[in-house]
Protein backbone atom coordinates (compact mmCIF):
# COMPACT_ATOMS: atom_id res chain seq x y z
CA UNK A 1 0.00 0.00 0.00
CA UNK A 2 1.55 3.33 -0.66
CA UNK A 3 0.99 6.86 -0.20
CA UNK A 4 0.02 6.75 3.32
CA UNK A 5 2.29 8.33 6.06
CA UNK A 6 4.18 6.22 8.39
CA UNK A 7 2.57 5.42 11.86
CA UNK A 8 5.89 4.84 13.92
CA UNK A 9 6.50 7.70 15.98
CA UNK A 10 10.88 7.26 16.84
CA UNK A 11 13.92 9.10 17.09
CA UNK A 12 16.03 7.34 14.08
CA UNK A 13 18.94 9.81 15.63
CA UNK A 14 21.53 7.21 18.18
CA UNK A 15 24.03 9.52 19.92
CA UNK A 16 27.50 8.13 19.12
CA UNK A 17 28.57 6.58 22.42
CA UNK A 18 25.21 4.63 22.31
CA UNK A 19 26.17 3.76 18.23
CA UNK A 20 29.59 2.57 20.22
CA UNK A 21 27.62 0.57 22.40
CA UNK A 22 25.54 -1.35 20.21
CA UNK A 23 28.18 -2.49 18.11
CA UNK A 24 30.28 -4.18 20.77
CA UNK A 25 27.01 -5.76 21.56
CA UNK A 26 26.25 -6.86 18.18
CA UNK A 27 30.17 -8.03 17.46
CA UNK A 28 30.92 -11.95 17.91
CA UNK A 29 31.57 -13.48 21.67
CA UNK A 30 30.23 -13.06 24.95
CA UNK A 31 29.77 -8.89 24.82
CA UNK A 32 26.39 -9.93 22.03
CA UNK A 33 24.74 -11.90 24.93
CA UNK A 34 25.84 -15.51 23.08
CA UNK A 35 26.79 -18.06 25.40
CA UNK A 36 30.43 -19.72 24.46
CA UNK A 37 29.43 -23.39 25.22
CA UNK A 38 26.03 -25.31 26.03
CA UNK A 39 23.04 -25.66 24.16
CA UNK A 40 19.27 -24.83 24.89
CA UNK A 41 16.46 -27.04 24.96
CA UNK A 42 13.02 -26.44 23.13
CA UNK A 43 11.74 -24.91 26.36
CA UNK A 44 14.50 -22.47 26.89
CA UNK A 45 14.24 -21.30 23.58
CA UNK A 46 10.48 -20.69 23.77
CA UNK A 47 11.26 -18.67 26.72
CA UNK A 48 13.91 -16.69 25.12
CA UNK A 49 11.29 -16.08 22.43
CA UNK A 50 8.73 -15.01 25.32
CA UNK A 51 11.39 -12.76 26.81
CA UNK A 52 11.92 -10.88 23.79
CA UNK A 53 8.34 -10.59 23.00
CA UNK A 54 8.24 -9.29 26.62
CA UNK A 55 10.99 -6.53 25.91
CA UNK A 56 8.36 -5.09 23.61
CA UNK A 57 11.12 -3.59 21.83
CA UNK A 58 9.72 -2.00 18.11
CA UNK A 59 11.96 -2.49 15.47
CA UNK A 60 12.65 -6.11 16.31
CA UNK A 61 12.19 -9.55 14.53
CA UNK A 62 12.54 -12.43 15.92
CA UNK A 63 12.54 -16.66 15.14
CA UNK A 64 14.45 -19.88 16.87
CA UNK A 65 17.40 -20.14 14.46
CA UNK A 66 17.77 -23.81 13.90
CA UNK A 67 21.76 -23.19 12.09
CA UNK A 68 22.90 -21.85 15.53
CA UNK A 69 20.38 -23.17 18.24
CA UNK A 70 19.37 -20.54 19.81
CA UNK A 71 16.87 -17.46 19.28
CA UNK A 72 17.81 -14.81 16.60
CA UNK A 73 16.84 -11.27 17.01
CA UNK A 74 16.78 -9.35 14.07
CA UNK A 75 17.25 -5.13 15.01
CA UNK A 76 16.85 -2.35 12.68
CA UNK A 77 18.49 0.82 12.88
CA UNK A 78 15.99 2.77 14.92
CA UNK A 79 17.02 0.21 18.09
CA UNK A 80 19.74 1.82 20.09
CA UNK A 81 22.29 -0.05 22.09
CA UNK A 82 19.96 0.39 25.53
CA UNK A 83 17.46 -1.58 23.57
CA UNK A 84 19.59 -4.47 23.22
CA UNK A 85 20.62 -4.34 26.74
CA UNK A 86 17.16 -3.85 27.44
CA UNK A 87 15.74 -7.10 25.81
CA UNK A 88 19.24 -8.93 27.17
CA UNK A 89 17.99 -7.86 30.54
CA UNK A 90 14.52 -9.60 30.07
CA UNK A 91 16.43 -12.94 28.96
CA UNK A 92 17.99 -12.99 32.04
CA UNK A 93 19.82 -16.15 32.37
CA UNK A 94 18.49 -16.56 29.09
CA UNK A 95 20.67 -14.19 27.65
CA UNK A 96 23.09 -16.19 25.76
CA UNK A 97 20.27 -18.54 23.74
CA UNK A 98 19.53 -14.77 21.82
CA UNK A 99 22.02 -13.61 18.85
CA UNK A 100 21.48 -10.37 17.61
CA UNK A 101 21.81 -9.06 14.03
CA UNK A 102 21.53 -5.44 12.88
CA UNK A 103 19.18 -5.64 9.51
CA UNK A 104 19.57 -1.94 7.14
CA UNK A 105 16.36 0.70 7.36
CA UNK A 106 13.11 0.35 9.26
CA UNK A 107 11.24 -2.32 9.84
CA UNK A 108 7.52 -0.90 8.29
CA UNK A 109 4.85 -2.44 6.76
CA UNK A 110 4.82 -2.72 2.92
CA UNK A 111 2.31 0.22 3.15
CA UNK A 112 4.79 2.44 4.79
CA UNK A 113 8.26 2.61 2.77
CA UNK A 114 9.15 5.59 0.97
CA UNK A 115 9.74 5.83 -2.65
CA UNK A 116 13.16 7.03 -3.59
CA UNK A 117 14.25 9.27 -6.61
CA UNK A 118 15.73 5.80 -8.60
CA UNK A 119 12.65 3.71 -7.69
CA UNK A 120 9.58 5.20 -9.58
CA UNK A 121 7.79 2.05 -9.62
CA UNK A 122 7.71 -0.66 -7.20
CA UNK A 123 9.19 -3.65 -8.12
CA UNK A 124 6.66 -6.14 -7.28
CA UNK A 125 3.27 -5.09 -9.17
CA UNK A 126 1.38 -8.58 -7.65
CA UNK A 127 -0.40 -9.63 -10.22
CA UNK A 128 -2.34 -5.95 -10.28
CA UNK A 129 -2.84 -3.01 -8.08
CA UNK A 130 -5.53 -2.08 -6.56
CA UNK A 131 -6.58 0.97 -5.08
CA UNK A 132 -8.63 2.58 -1.54
CA UNK A 133 -8.80 6.29 -1.05
CA UNK A 134 -5.24 7.35 -0.66
CA UNK A 135 -4.17 3.85 -0.98
CA UNK A 136 -2.26 1.09 -3.33
CA UNK A 137 -1.80 -2.09 -2.62
CA UNK A 138 -1.44 -5.21 -4.81
CA UNK A 139 -3.96 -8.11 -5.28
CA UNK A 140 -2.66 -11.67 -3.58
CA UNK A 141 -4.87 -14.08 -4.30
CA UNK A 142 -8.27 -14.79 -6.04
CA UNK A 143 -10.20 -16.91 -3.40
CA UNK A 144 -14.08 -18.72 -3.19
CA UNK A 145 -16.34 -19.66 -0.30
CA UNK A 146 -19.61 -20.99 -1.01
CA UNK A 147 -19.96 -19.48 -4.15
CA UNK A 148 -19.16 -15.88 -3.75
CA UNK A 149 -15.67 -14.56 -5.05
CA UNK A 150 -13.10 -12.68 -2.92
CA UNK A 151 -9.33 -11.82 -2.91
CA UNK A 152 -6.83 -11.82 -0.33
CA UNK A 153 -4.29 -9.06 0.10
CA UNK A 154 -2.45 -7.51 3.13
CA UNK A 155 -4.50 -6.78 6.94
CA UNK A 156 -2.63 -3.37 7.29
CA UNK A 157 -4.41 -2.26 4.43
CA UNK A 158 -7.63 -3.75 4.77
CA UNK A 159 -7.96 -2.43 8.06
CA UNK A 160 -7.59 0.91 6.42
CA UNK A 161 -10.00 0.57 3.42
CA UNK A 162 -13.36 -0.11 3.00
CA UNK A 163 -14.15 0.03 -0.76
CA UNK A 164 -11.73 -1.28 -3.24
CA UNK A 165 -10.97 0.03 -6.86
CA UNK A 166 -9.14 -1.44 -10.10
CA UNK A 167 -7.99 2.12 -11.18
CA UNK A 168 -6.67 5.03 -9.17
CA UNK A 169 -9.31 7.65 -10.26
CA UNK A 170 -11.51 5.35 -8.44
CA UNK A 171 -14.01 4.65 -11.17
CA UNK A 172 -14.33 1.01 -11.53
CA UNK A 173 -15.45 -0.66 -8.53
CA UNK A 174 -14.09 -3.90 -6.93
CA UNK A 175 -16.05 -4.52 -3.55
CA UNK A 176 -16.13 -4.24 0.18
CA UNK A 177 -13.55 -5.51 2.74
CA UNK A 178 -15.37 -8.24 4.70
CA UNK A 179 -12.77 -9.31 6.95
CA UNK A 180 -9.40 -8.20 8.34
CA UNK A 181 -6.97 -9.05 10.81
CA UNK A 182 -3.77 -7.04 11.85
CA UNK A 183 -1.95 -6.60 14.20
CA UNK A 184 -1.49 -10.02 15.34
CA UNK A 185 -1.90 -11.47 11.62
CA UNK A 186 -1.86 -9.10 8.28
CA UNK A 187 -4.60 -10.36 6.03
CA UNK A 188 -7.67 -9.63 5.43
CA UNK A 189 -10.41 -10.34 2.40
CA UNK A 190 -12.21 -8.34 -0.45
CA UNK A 191 -15.24 -9.68 -2.00
CA UNK A 192 -16.09 -8.98 -5.47
CA UNK A 193 -19.40 -7.26 -5.92
CA UNK A 194 -18.87 -6.31 -9.87
CA UNK A 195 -19.51 -9.18 -11.75
CA UNK A 196 -17.50 -7.66 -14.91
CA UNK A 197 -14.20 -7.99 -13.58
CA UNK A 198 -11.96 -11.59 -14.51
CA UNK A 199 -11.25 -13.13 -11.36
CA UNK A 200 -8.95 -16.01 -12.77
CA UNK A 201 -7.06 -18.38 -10.59
CA UNK A 202 -3.80 -17.48 -11.72
CA UNK A 203 -0.66 -14.88 -11.12
CA UNK A 204 1.74 -13.11 -13.44
CA UNK A 205 5.36 -13.83 -13.60
CA UNK A 206 6.89 -11.33 -15.63
CA UNK A 207 4.98 -12.14 -19.26
CA UNK A 208 3.57 -15.58 -18.07
CA UNK A 209 0.38 -16.70 -16.27
CA UNK A 210 0.97 -19.22 -13.85
CA UNK A 211 -1.63 -21.45 -12.33
CA UNK A 212 -2.28 -21.35 -8.83
CA UNK A 213 -3.41 -25.34 -8.02
CA UNK A 214 -2.69 -25.49 -4.18
CA UNK A 215 -0.69 -24.23 -1.43
CA UNK A 216 2.02 -24.76 0.51
CA UNK A 217 3.49 -24.02 4.49
CA UNK A 218 7.05 -22.29 3.93
CA UNK A 219 10.00 -23.90 4.81
CA UNK A 220 13.69 -23.14 5.66
CA UNK A 221 15.35 -22.98 2.83
CA UNK A 222 12.32 -23.46 0.08
CA UNK A 223 12.76 -21.12 -3.39
CA UNK A 224 9.58 -18.91 -4.56
CA UNK A 225 9.26 -16.36 -6.83
CA UNK A 226 7.13 -13.00 -6.30
CA UNK A 227 4.12 -12.74 -8.70
CA UNK A 228 3.99 -9.25 -10.69
CA UNK A 229 5.56 -7.70 -13.90
CA UNK A 230 8.77 -8.25 -13.00
CA UNK A 231 8.95 -11.69 -11.59
CA UNK A 232 12.00 -12.36 -9.28
CA UNK A 233 12.91 -15.28 -7.21
CA UNK A 234 13.84 -15.38 -3.93
CA UNK A 235 14.43 -17.94 -0.86
CA UNK A 236 12.65 -18.43 2.64
CA UNK A 237 15.46 -17.36 5.23
CA UNK A 238 13.41 -18.13 8.57
CA UNK A 239 9.80 -19.33 9.57
CA UNK A 240 7.37 -18.71 12.74
CA UNK A 241 9.19 -14.77 12.85
CA UNK A 242 7.42 -12.29 14.92
CA UNK A 243 7.88 -8.88 13.74
CA UNK A 244 7.45 -5.94 16.28
CA UNK A 245 6.12 -2.82 14.38
CA UNK A 246 4.62 0.51 15.40
CA UNK A 247 1.17 -0.45 15.26
CA UNK A 248 1.32 -4.25 17.41
CA UNK A 249 3.32 -7.10 16.57
CA UNK A 250 2.94 -9.86 14.28
CA UNK A 251 3.81 -13.23 14.85
CA UNK A 252 3.62 -16.24 12.40
CA UNK A 253 5.71 -14.19 9.75
CA UNK A 254 8.33 -16.26 7.27
CA UNK A 255 11.27 -14.38 6.42
CA UNK A 256 13.15 -14.13 2.54
CA UNK A 257 16.17 -12.73 1.17
CA UNK A 258 13.68 -10.47 -1.18
CA UNK A 259 12.95 -6.80 -1.30
CA UNK A 260 9.79 -4.72 -0.72
CA UNK A 261 8.75 -1.39 -2.16
CA UNK A 262 5.96 0.93 -2.21
CA UNK A 263 2.92 -0.24 -2.85
CA UNK A 264 3.92 -4.07 -2.51
CA UNK A 265 1.48 -4.66 0.79
CA UNK A 266 -0.18 -8.24 0.02
CA UNK A 267 1.95 -8.81 -3.29
CA UNK A 268 1.72 -12.89 -3.71
CA UNK A 269 4.35 -15.10 -3.47
CA UNK A 270 4.38 -18.62 -5.02
CA UNK A 271 6.43 -22.04 -5.27
CA UNK A 272 6.09 -23.89 -8.59
CA UNK A 273 2.10 -23.77 -8.87
CA UNK A 274 1.45 -23.19 -5.24
CA UNK A 275 0.59 -20.31 -3.31
CA UNK A 276 2.45 -19.21 -0.54
CA UNK A 277 2.12 -15.64 1.00
CA UNK A 278 1.22 -12.18 1.09
CA UNK A 279 3.88 -9.41 1.08
CA UNK A 280 3.45 -7.65 5.05
CA UNK A 281 6.85 -5.73 6.12
CA UNK A 282 10.38 -5.17 4.79
CA UNK A 283 12.92 -2.88 6.43
CA UNK A 284 13.69 -0.33 3.77
CA UNK A 285 13.05 0.01 -0.35
CA UNK A 286 14.72 -2.19 -2.76
CA UNK A 287 17.30 0.04 -3.44
CA UNK A 288 18.87 -0.38 -0.36
CA UNK A 289 18.02 -3.86 1.41
CA UNK A 290 16.60 -7.05 0.66
CA UNK A 291 14.88 -7.99 3.87
CA UNK A 292 10.83 -8.98 3.72
CA UNK A 293 8.69 -10.37 6.41
CA UNK A 294 5.84 -12.80 4.57
CA UNK A 295 2.68 -13.91 6.02
CA UNK A 296 1.70 -17.49 5.22
CA UNK A 297 -1.30 -17.82 2.90
CA UNK A 298 -2.79 -21.43 4.68
CA UNK A 299 -3.30 -19.51 7.44
CA UNK A 300 -5.85 -17.18 5.68
CA UNK A 301 -7.95 -20.09 4.06
CA UNK A 302 -8.46 -21.95 7.19
CA UNK A 303 -9.09 -18.58 9.01
CA UNK A 304 -11.72 -17.83 6.24
CA UNK A 305 -12.77 -21.44 5.06
CA UNK A 306 -11.53 -20.19 1.60
CA UNK A 307 -10.69 -22.25 -1.41
CA UNK A 308 -7.96 -20.91 -3.75
CA UNK A 309 -9.64 -20.56 -7.52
Amino acid sequence: MGNLPATRVRSTVIAGALVALAAALLTPGSANGQSTAGTFSTAELRTAREAVLEADVTGTAWNVDPATGKVLVSVDETVSAREIRHIQRTAGELAGALKFERIPGELETAAELRETAAETEPFVKGGEYIYGIDTKASLGFNAVYNGQDYFITAGHCTNDVSRWYLDPSLTTYIGPTVASSYPGNDYGIVRYDNSTIPRPGTVRCGQNEIDITGSVEPRVGMPFSIAGYNCRAATVQAVNVSVNLADGIVHGLFRSNACAAPSDSGAASFTGNLALGLLSVGSASCTTSGITYWQPVNEVLTAYGLTLT
